[in-house]
């Protein structure tokens, strides 16, 4: 009888969700845009390519703790990003028709890109390495002839067009146009899951075997994407079935543990590979025993987070106080415009901070995800045409 009330307080019905905004959405975008930026903080203190500015930090606790921030999230973040970038993707071709959505992706996604590709990319490119690049060559030339136009980590937005493309293409080809109404599949059981997962986990290490995650083909890291696929498609069904609403209290706690236990064990493959003083590539690719556990656990990671941030954010975080709307409409252009600003922060307190350098990672990180999204709100939403596009 409390199981029967709990699914029935917990699963909400369709007129309810259509009434409410669902803010919860909004904040889980909002907390995706803050990752992201903490990852290239991350990527400049801890890393040696991947960026555009490097400072390394010679201490082993920090070293490690940027380590795991940056393994932890490359298994779940851009995963959850797919799965909520479909989530929205049928509503909104089912409200504009085809050619206004293909119009609007191209509006909202591809000039935006561009802009970083032809612009943005190549002007940092430029002032970080004009010492070698200037004498040879001008800007224009850097753009045209130093491969300096690339997407860069608006890369997303380059696959999100194609994913965004590619469904309207298909809806076109299928001929099943507008649908007023939504399906009824349930939500999926946890044996659903953990089948889907597995096959996932096999079918990414497959395919890094032959392409491994360092390897680029147009700029893009195909060995991930299977993953990708995945949960963009699964962010389609998820809307089409109100999976979202029908996800119960009950499952979002039991994948909220067994989430929590699969980064447990995630984060000691890391701290393991790390004392031992080997590689941590094993994480991503390669033909081992590891590398098979390792993808296994972050395929869990990747799905078990969707589940239970929908959970949590539904239950706790489905309000916008103070600030935190403006925020959330301000992510947009923080995600594509925040590259600069935190190259240009970083490369500023170079010498400034002598404290602990992980009170330096932690400052940057707190200063430059301040200034991005001010710079957003106030100067670059405000520029003509921007709100049409951001």
């Amino acid at each position: 009888m409390q199981v029967r009330q709990e699914k029935t307080r917990s699963v909400r019905s369709v007129a309810t969700e259509a009434a409410q905004r669902m803010f919860y959405l909004d904040n889980l975008r909002l907390s995706f845009t803050f990752l992201v930026i903490l990852h290239h903080v991350c990527l400049t203190y801890a890393a040696d390519h991947g960026w555009y500015f490097y400072q390394y930090l010679h201490d082993p606790f920090t070293n490690l703790v940027l380590n795991v921030l940056m393994s932890v999230g490359r298994t779940w973040v851009l995963a959850c990003f797919f799965l909520i970038s479909g989530y929205f993707t049928p509503g909104s071709l089912d409200r504009k028709g085809t050619r206004s959505f293909i119009k609007d992706r191209f509006i909202r996604i591809g000039v935006p890109l561009a802009i970083f590709a032809l612009l943005i990319r190549p002007t940092m490119v430029y002032l970080l390495k004009w010492d070698t690049l200037s004498p040879q060559y001008s800007y224009l030339e850097n753009i045209l002839f130093m491969k300096n136009a690339a997407p860069g980590p608006a890369w997303f937005l380059e696959v999100l067009l194609v994913f965004s493309l590619a469904y309207a293409l298909w809806r076109v080809i299928t001929g099943s146009g507008r649908r007023k109404e939504r399906e009824g599949l349930p939500f999926p059981g946890n044996g659903a899951i953990v089948i889907c997962i597995i096959v996932l986990a096999a079918f990414t290490f497959v395919v890094r075997l032959y392409l491994p995650p360092e390897k680029q083909i147009f700029h893009l890291r195909l060995g991930n994407y299977a993953e990708y696929v995945a949960f963009f498609f699964a962010g389609i069904l998820a809307y089409r079935n109100q999976w979202l609403v029908k996800l119960t209290d009950a499952a979002g706690r039991q994948w909220t543990v067994i989430t929590a236990a699969a980064v447990c064990i995630y984060i000691f493959f890391i701290v393991q590979g790390w004392s031992a003083g080997v590689s941590l590539s094993f994480l991503t690719g390669g033909f081992s025993l590891k590398t098979i556990a390792a993808t296994c656990v972050g395929t869990f990671i990747a799905a078990g987070s969707s589940i239970s941030l929908v959970y949590l954010f539904r239950t706790y975080l489905n309000t916008q106080p103070g600030p935190v709307g403006p925020m959330t409409q301000d992510a947009y252009a923080v995600f594509i415009f925040h590259s600069p600003v935190i190259v240009t922060v970083t490369c500023f307190m170079q010498d400034k901070i002598l404290a602990h350098p992980f009170i330096k990672f932690t400052s940057v990180f707190i200063v430059g995800t301040t200034l991005c999204f001010l710079i957003s709100h106030y100067f670059i939403r405000k520029l003509p045409y921007a709100k049409r596009v951001l």
